[in-house]
Parts: C-alpha cells; structure tokens; sequence
C-alpha cells in the first residue's frame, strides 16, 4: 500500500467538507432569521472551497483509469438529470416563484446546486482535448470543445473550474506544474476580488468580501493532489455510488428544511 491518500480517502474528506458547506450556505441565514449577529463565522466557506475542484481532479483521474468511458459520462449525465428533476419537483411543492411576478419561472424551477450537470460537459470537453491530441475529427471536437467550454462557464462552478480543468489536463502525470498553475489561478482570483472590493462601494469590510467573493480559496487543493498517491482504494458499490447517492439527497433534505423555515 502506497503512502498518503487514496480516491476513496479523498472522496470521504470532500465529503465531509462539502456537506459542512451545503449545510452553511443553506442554513445560515434562515436559522438565524438572517440577523447578522447570530449567524455562523463567515470564514467556514474559505475552509470548504477546495472541493468542488478536489472532485474535479478526481473525475479527470476517472476519465483516464475508468473501463468505460460511456458508462462514466452516461453516469454524470443520469445524475444530473435526477438531481435537476428533483430540484424542479422540490420548487414546484413548496411554489418557488419569482419574486418579481409572483409565477414560476423555469429559472425558480431549476433553482438548486447540480454540479453532475458542470462535471459532465467538462467530461465532454476532456474526451475532446485528448481527441484533438490525437488528430481525430480534429475540426469537429475543436467545435464540440469550444461549445463545452462555453456552456460549462454558465453552470454551477464552471467559469472557476474550467481553468483548472485545462491546467490538470495539459499538465497531466506532472503534479508540481498542476499546483503551479492552480496556485497562480488562486492569486489571480485573489487580486480579482482585491480589485473589486476596492474599486467598488461594497458596503462591508474586506474580511467580510475576501469569506463572501471565496473562490479564490481552492488553493488548498493543492495539498490533497500532492496527497494523492493514484490508488482507487475500498472499490465497492458503495465506494462507487456514494457520491452519487450523498450529493442529490443531503441537498434535497437541506432545501426542504429551509422551505420549511422561510415559508
């Protein structure tokens, strides 16, 4: 057994973190009747953000060690679309509307985190890299993956993910030029949000800026890549699935619950 940590292990600690995270964005406030005073630190996002990228990595590790290419992106695809068929259900129960015009509206219907539907068009967007790589349909995946990117910079996390997306793939089976040009993607969204704070009247302090405008934060990716020693670990149906199955439903429970607390 190789030292440090393997899918399994890293799958289990985002996990933790994401849950922690989801639990935060969607409680904070109305637990707290959105008194400033009450709510839970500010910094628990900073702490949180390295997972969206974390499991980013670990779909491109997939993409090159899975079976079946097809099975995996028809996986992605299929969760996607329960987790949006489930967030449309959840709006529609408990009336989501606009709040301008007090009707539905599919942007109030779809309302919720799907972040299958982000890692499966850059799937796609992968899966057309490596094709261009290798001189195939090279006009036609050039197409595909300029479309992939573009749509995957208007879902759930893509504009963020998308460099990092193109950083471990170009610098595949190189882990220190991978941290390099995902710790200088962190500094240049640091300075972005520098920037706006100060050129902008934000109206609250920089601290309070640096926990809201966060993305900058996933640099601690960093160190779980590095962790990473490219074994699979517990291989089960539960190791398998989980994420899967945990992602839809804790997300669906913490929607219901702050319905049921809002309404």
């Amino acid at each position: 057994m190789k030292r440090g940590l393997d899918v399994f292990k890293l799958k289990m600690i985002a996990l933790v973190f994401m849950i922690t995270d989801h639990v935060y964005s969607y409680l904070n406030g109305p637990v707290h009747g959105y008194q400033a005073e009450a709510l839970w630190p500010q910094w628990i996002p900073l702490l949180t953000r390295f997972v969206s990228p974390l499991f980013l990595y670990l779909m491109i590790e997939g993409f090159y060690h899975t079976r079946s290419r097809r099975k995996y992106l028809t996986r992605l695809f299929v969760t996607a679309l329960i987790m949006w068929c489930g967030n449309v259900m959840i709006n529609f129960l408990f009336h989501n509307v606009n709040p301008s015009t007090g009707k539905y509206s599919f942007s109030s219907l779809i309302s919720g985190h799907n972040i299958f539907l982000t890692l499966a068009v850059l799937f796609v967007f992968i899966h057309c890299l490596e094709n261009i790589k290798q001189h195939e349909k090279t006009i036609l995946n050039c197409f595909l993956a300029f479309i992939m990117a573009v749509l995957s910079i208007v879902l759930e996390g893509g504009f963020y993910l998308l460099p990092v997306t193109l950083i471990v793939w170009l610098f595949r089976n190189k882990k220190s030029l991978q941290c390099a040009g995902i710790a200088v993607w962190s500094i240049a969204l640091l300075l972005h949000t520098l920037i706006s704070f100060y050129s902008g009247n934000t109206g609250t302090t920089l601290y309070s800026y640096l926990c809201f405008d966060n993305e900058w934060a996933m640099f601690p990716v960093i160190l779980f890549i590095l962790l990473y020693n490219g074994e699979r670990g517990r291989n089960t149906a539960f190791s398998k699935y989980m994420f899967y199955i945990i992602y839809p439903v804790h997300l669906w429970i913490l929607m219901i619950i702050r319905y049921c607390i809002t309404l």
